[in-house]
């Protein structure tokens, strides 16, 4: 993990993740959630990349539940995807499909004061910013979106 930032101003703390198990450290991180919700927006192509199902279903998932994180997710309508949808009451979820013209090669995860933009599979990188500034504007980003789909 690389991080920048210069000294002597405020701005926001950033991190360069490469690796696998940097980014299930990334995903673990997001269960801490205090605002008890993850906004999560873009492709799953990406992180099914990184994530093995296992990963997912016997942990990240019930981990979240457990800890009461709610999760809204803004994804590609695939068959995979719906079957995913069909599960959301029981795995505290609200799914809705991205319009074609919002498809996303890459991904966005927000809670708290954190962004997280995930690159294509074949790039592999996570970005994560930490400001409250940014973050609230993402969000407001992610409930317009959110109210359209």
């Amino acid at each position: 993990m690389e991080t920048t930032q210069k000294t002597g101003k405020n701005l926001p703390k950033i991190e360069i993740y490469e690796t696998n198990e940097e980014f299930k450290t990334l995903a673990t991180q997001s269960l801490k959630s205090e605002e008890k919700a993850i906004y999560y927006m873009g492709s799953v192509k990406n992180l099914s990349a990184v994530f093995d199902e296992d990963y997912d279903r016997e942990y990240y998932i019930p981990t979240r539940i457990e800890r009461n994180v709610f999760l809204r997710m803004l994804i590609p309508e695939t068959p995979a995807m719906i079957e995913y949808k069909g599960r959301d009451s029981e795995e505290q979820r609200e799914t809705r499909f991205l319009k074609e013209e919002l498809l996303l090669d890459n991904s966005i995860m927000l809670y708290d004061d954190k962004v997280i933009f995930f690159s294509d599979s074949e790039e592999k990188y996570a970005l994560s910013m930490t400001s409250n500034s940014i973050a609230e504007s993402m969000k407001k980003i992610f409930n317009k979106i959110w109210k359209t789909s």
